[in-house]
């Protein structure tokens, strides 16, 4: 048997060395891969600076410069907007296309728990503490929202919502980011295009752990708080899958 020289030792050597480097870079690469999968099954949700949340009706004649204006501010990452349909104008000649009875309760239950005495439309409501049908950017500014101690994420791992935070139960508003359009074709906007944005599809109650709502292509989702004797939101997570 042929004894081996210097010069082979040393390439079997640096043969075995590149040998564990490869590995060693292929591991890794492994484990940052799954790290990133990881975090896109189980994105979590945010805390909002401002909630603003509009109660308009396609068949109200002064909504749409409320619907612009709350429209422009959805654009920014740290407000919440959240635009309901409301239902009690549909008698006027226009059912709105985006309304649904439950988004009329909860401003009914607001205009309760805010002392309003009646409902009206355009509504914008900040932080579930104070309404108006006219703000400014200032006045956007000037209320920010400062949530309680409550720890609330809203998260979501293949395809299901997680809540955790919300010991006493919380609703989950879900909503179509961006602008949407709507050819009105009778009442009060007949024949206007009206533009509205972050239109809120459901609303649901929620407890800790798993949620009943599987998570939708094109909506993203909001976890909401409110305090249970003065109905103010006192904690809030935002969900853009």
């Amino acid at each position: 048997m042929r004894s081996r020289n210097c010069y082979e030792d040393l390439i079997e050597d640096l043969g075995a060395f590149i040998y564990k480097r490869h590995m060693k870079i292929v591991q890794i690469s492994v484990a940052a891969l799954a790290f990133s999968i990881l975090c896109r099954e189980a994105d979590a949700g945010e805390t909002p600076k401002a909630i603003i949340e509009l109660f308009t009706s396609q068949g109200c004649s002064s909504c749409p410069p409320a619907n612009e204006f709350v429209g422009e501010l959805a654009d920014d990452p740290d407000k919440l907007v959240l635009s309901y349909g409301v239902t009690y104008w549909d008698f006027l000649g226009w059912e709105d296309t985006f309304a649904d009875p439950k988004f009329t309760d909860r401003q009914r239950l607001y205009g309760e728990t805010l002392d309003m005495g009646y409902v009206y439309t355009p509504q914008i409501v900040l932080n579930g503490r104070h309404h108006n049908s006219r703000y400014t950017i200032g006045d956007i500014e000037k209320a920010r929202f400062t949530p309680t101690a409550i720890n609330l994420d809203l998260s979501q791992k293949d395809g299901q919502l997680f809540l955790i935070g919300a010991d006493d139960g919380a609703l989950i508003v879900s909503f179509k980011p961006g602008w949407h359009s709507i050819d009105v074709k009778r009442g009060e906007n007949h024949g206007r295009k009206l533009r509205v944005s972050n239109v809120v599809t459901d609303v649901q109650s929620a407890e800790n752990g798993k949620t009943p709502i599987l998570v939708k292509q094109g909506l993203a989702y909001a976890a909401l708080v409110h305090d249970p004797d003065s109905n103010q939101i006192i904690a809030a997570s935002v969900l853009r899958p």
